[in-house]
Order: structure tokens, then C-alpha cells, then sequence
């Protein structure tokens, strides 16, 4: 053996037994799809710091899941799971509908014929894994003759929600939700099903949100901000206002506390001048006004406090909601003074 082999030889002993040791090299064929393998991808996993796992199972496991036959419902449903960076599930029929099986103003379309069955159950395709795991559900779905499409109840029955909290929402182009819930919520009795909500199906984001904040469920905002409060009191009562984080905001704060006169408006908001123009500079405009919105109109230069759904107006710059006192705030009658201040 000459001097060069010799060395070789030397560094083959020494490499392999720690190749061995380190289990990058045990003998098996790397996987055909070139992953590096379940036991491979163990070994390198980062073990997670202190308190990073519990503090993940602390946190409410939320799913958006939604029937859309146009893509309206959908549209409304994708908002929510960005603001709440929740889990999405589409329950899709097993035979999509056609244009023809929505044809409304046929009485023998599919969808009615399917809304005039109480036993009619659209097959669902593909399964849910896991319902059970979860803590908060939003469940969306279009107005089908004032009520929720009969697939939704298939879903329904096939998952456990059990202590969950249920959120439906829907959408149409001028129903409310209605009673359409009503039918649902006995097909998941064990639930905790909360208030539902209606939006047009172009909904903003900012819409759908400023609803989601409004709820009030603790962690549940991807965020975890903290929204700041305002408590209007006026002879009937008081409201509580949770406000968004925008520049009309902002500059409204800088106002309080202060003394603002409302009237109503439209039979559907109550309409306030602030002491001073707002600055809206920078905040996102444009909503579709669901009862309890607070919005400011940028050409008048008010904040309006919603009372009843109204039409979207691209001059509205979402502020916040009502979270408790609307019916008192709605039942007030001409003109009232109020008293605005933070709520600490």
C-alpha cells in the first residue's frame, strides 16, 4: 500500500462510524419523491422555547366555513378568515348547481324544488376532519327563499360542534337573515349559537371586521388588539362604541370628552357634527352599513350611527360599532344631546 492509499484508508475509518453516528447516512434509500422522510424530518425539527406550545393551545381554534353558489358568500367568508387568520372549509355539493338550478323565477328550479322539501339533503362533498376541535365556527351561506340552503343542514349533520360558539352570517340583495338560523341551530343544539349577520355580498373588508371586533369574543382577533372604547350617554341611557384604529378615529379622540347633538336621519342612522371637521386622511372609505355601524360621511363632515342596514356608499369611512345600548340609541326621538367620552 502506497503512502496516498494508506492516508485514504485512514479517512474512510474515521468518516463513516461518524456518519453513522449522526443519522445522516443509516443504510435506507432516500424517499422517491425526494422529500428527506418522516424520521429525518424529525430529527432536525427546532424544539419550541419555553411556553411556545401552551401558548398555542390557549388559543381558540377558529373555522371560517361557508356554502357559495355565486361566490357572494365566499367573498364575505375569505374577509373573516383574514382578519381572524382562521381556518377556511368550503362545503361544496356533491352535483354544483347550475345556472339553471338557480333560475329563481322557475317554480322547478333545483334550489326551490330542494327549499320546499323539509327532508331534502344535498350530498356534500368531501368531510370536515376534526369539527370537534374546534372553538368558534362561522358559518355562512346565501338567503334561499328567506331561509339557509338546505345543504348546510347536510353539513350540519354531519359534524359535532359541541361547546362551540356558532356565528352565522349570510348574504342576499336585501333579505335579512331573518329566521334562517332559527332552522339550523337544531341541528347543532350543543352549540352556542350567537346573533347572526347579513352583508351584500360586496361587503369591504373593513365592513366585515369592524362586525368581527364587535362580537366581542375573547381571543379571537389575530392581532389581539385592544380596541379602544367610547360611551355615549344621553336621557335614555348609554351606548358603548368599540372603535377601530384609523385617522378619523384618531382625530375624533382627540375631541373627547365632549358634548355632541344627534337627530335622525332616513329612519336608519342618528347623525351627529362633531365640534370640528375630522381628518380622514389615510383611513380606508367605503362600507356596506349594517345596523350598529359608525361610520363618518365625509362629504357632510357627520359620524353616523347605523340603527338599520342602509345602502354601501364609497364616502363612509368605517369608526366602529355599537357593542351594547342600540335599541336605546334608536328609540330616542328628535333631537338629544349626548355626552362622548374614552371609555379607560
Amino acid at each position: 500500500m502506497n503512502r496516498v492509499a494508506a492516508i485514504l484508508a485512514v479517512l474512510v475509518l474515521l468518516i463513516l462510524p461518524a456518519c453513522e453516528k449522526s443519522g445522516e447516512y443509516d443504510g435506507r434509500p432516500a424517499p422517491e419523491d425526494g422529500s428527506a422522510g418522516q424520521g429525518a424530518l424529525a430529527d432536525i425539527r427546532p424544539v419550541p422555547e419555553e411556553g411556545e406550545e401552551a401558548k398555542k393551545d390557549e388559543e381558540s381554534r377558529v373555522l371560517v366555513a361557508c356554502f357559495s353558489a355565486t361566490g357572494n358568500t365566499e367573498r364575505v367568508a375569505r374577509h373573516i378568515q383574514a382578519v381572524l387568520d382562521a381556518d377556511f372549509y368550503a362545503i361544496t355539493p356533491e352535483t354544483p348547481y347550475t345556472s339553471e338550478d338557480l333560475d329563481y323565477s322557475r317554480d322547478d328550479c333545483r334550489a326551490g324544488l330542494e327549499q320546499n322539501d323539509p327532508d331534502a339533503r344535498p350530498e356534500v362533498a368531501g368531510v370536515l376532519e376534526n369539527p370537534e376541535d374546534y372553538d368558534v365556527v362561522f358559518l355562512g351561506y346565501p338567503i334561499w327563499w328567506g331561509q339557509a340552503p338546505k345543504i348546510l343542514y347536510t353539513f350540519l349533520e354531519s359534524c359535532r360542534f359541541d361547546g362551540a360558539a356558532i356565528v352565522p352570517f349570510c348574504t342576499s340583495g336585501s333579505s335579512g337573515i331573518g329566521s334562517s338560523a332559527e332552522g339550523l341551530q337544531a341541528l347543532a343544539p350543543d352549540a352556542d349559537w350567537l346573533p347572526g349577520q347579513r352583508f351584500s355580498g360586496s361587503a369591504s373588508r373593513e365592513t366585515v371586521e369592524a362586525w368581527v371586533e364587535g362580537l366581542n369574543l375573547p381571543g379571537l382577533l389575530a392581532s389581539g388588539d385592544v380596541q379602544t372604547r367610547i360611551r355615549l350617554t344621553f336621557d335614555g341611557g348609554e351606548a358603548i362604541l368599540e372603535m377601530e384604529d384609523n385617522a378619523a378615529v384618531r382625530d375624533f379622540f382627540s375631541m373627547l370628552p365632549a358634548s355632541l347633538v344627534f337627530e335622525d336621519y332616513a329612519g336608519a342612522e342618528k347623525i351627529s357634527y362633531p365640534p370640528r371637521e375630522l381628518s380622514a386622511e389615510g383611513a380606508s372609505r367605503g362600507c356596506d352599513p349594517q345596523a350598529g355601524d359608525v361610520a363618518l360621511y365625509v362629504p357632510w363632515g357627520n359620524l353616523a350611527v347605523f340603527y338599520q342596514d342602509a345602502g354601501s356608499s364609497s364616502d363612509l369611512v368605517p369608526m366602529g360599532r355599537v357593542v351594547s345600548g342600540l335599541e336605546l340609541l334608536a328609540g330616542m326621538d328628535g333631537e338629544f344631546e349626548a355626552f362622548a367620552e374614552i371609555v379607560e
